[in-house]
């Protein structure tokens, strides 16, 4: 029974093979066609290049009861160490979407490309060649210049700017964690231009990095800033208390015994100087005490890599393309061939 098997076996493959010898021409013209396809991809297959830079969040997660927070809880209490910016409303997580957010992407866009009025917007429209379709539609029919050095922009430019921003977002970014347990995040950004890549990856990334430690930081230092102040005008009081004291032990010199009026002004300001120095030095405390939080809740984005020239890209050479179209085209039209092939006709 084998052998019956293997012979039937045997007898259809050389079947399909003397059907597909016959359709040998055909054959070769589908994978000349295939190759022409190839080729003709290869040709008209936009370059695009890839800037990749990866960074690091060294953050603050948590404020425990022990060490340096531990010890502020302790000083201050939870409300103020609230206050102090120890919520932690913002996480290494949220940087993810802040990187991809439409204001951040329009600052980056409204910088120089060149060093000239030239904005990173301009050439992207440009090498898109979407200035040359605005200047023929209907819509907009006009030059759209997008000049960083502008200082307000027209409802019109505004709208197509979003458009930009748009694409951008769904077609051009990528920001993500490679491996969920690392602190570690990776940002792609993918154009036409090669310098235009690496310059939005750069500067976007800068941008997200001053957004992010400065919300992260702006309440605590704004309660640094308060009691900065604070101190400020209790040692500017407490200078005074002190002069006033010397000046009122100076006068008790020459005191009459009958007039008891200097040695009350003195009593009163000896107190009023200890009771201010004893205030000066705890706010003094409380605000070496908010610097160090400063230092343990301000994150640090270390760069691990950054886009260098030249940027990976996914050109294809020609005999790639003429490779790929023939190999393409060969299989198709075998598999085109044997599935339409009908046995019966061809099998005696």
């Amino acid at each position: 029974m084998s052998k019956s098997l293997s012979s039937l076996l045997l007898t259809t493959l050389k079947t399909y093979l003397a059907y597909l010898r016959t359709k040998i021409v055909l054959i070769l013209g589908v994978t000349t066609l295939g190759a022409l396809l190839g080729l003709t991809y290869v040709s008209i297959k936009p370059i695009k290049y890839t800037a990749r830079s990866s960074f690091v969040v060294e953050d603050s997660k948590s404020l425990g009861g022990s060490g340096l927070m531990g010890a502020i809880s302790g000083q201050l209490g939870p409300e103020l160490l609230g206050a102090l910016g120890g919520s932690n409303l913002l996480s290494g997580e949220n940087i993810i979407e802040l990187a991809k957010s439409r204001s951040l992407l329009r600052k980056t866009f409204l910088t120089s490309y060149d060093g000239s009025s030239v904005s990173l917007a301009d050439r992207y429209a440009s090498s898109l060649k979407l200035k040359e379709d605005w200047l023929d539609s209907r819509k907009v029919g006009v030059k759209v210049d997008f000049s960083w050095t502008k200082k307000k922009y027209s409802r019109l430019e505004d709208s197509l700017l979003n458009t930009l921003i748009d694409r951008v977002i769904k077609k051009d970014i990528e920001v993500f964690k490679p491996d969920r347990r690392l602190s570690l995040f990776e940002v792609n950004i993918t154009m036409r231009d090669e310098q235009l890549a690496s310059l939005f990856c750069k500067r976007l990334l800068s941008m997200t990095s001053d957004l992010y430690i400065n919300a992260k930081t702006k309440r605590i230092k704004g309660n640094i800033s308060r009691l900065q102040h604070l101190a400020d005008s209790l040692q500017r009081y407490a200078n005074q208390r002190v002069r006033s004291t010397a000046q009122s032990n100076f006068k008790m010199l020459d005191l009459n015994p009958q007039y008891y009026e200097q040695e009350v002004e003195s009593t009163i300001n000896t107190r009023e100087e200890s009771l201010s120095g004893m205030i000066y030095a705890e706010v003094l405390k409380n605000l070496e005490i908010s610097k160090a939080s400063l230092l343990q809740e301000t994150p640090t984005i270390q760069l691990v890599d950054t886009p260098e020239t030249p940027l990976p890209s996914n050109l294809i050479e020609w005999y790639e393309g003429l490779i790929y179209g023939l190999l393409g085209g060969l299989f198709a039209s075998i598999f085109l061939f044997v599935f339409l092939f009908e046995p019966k006709s061809g099998i005696e």
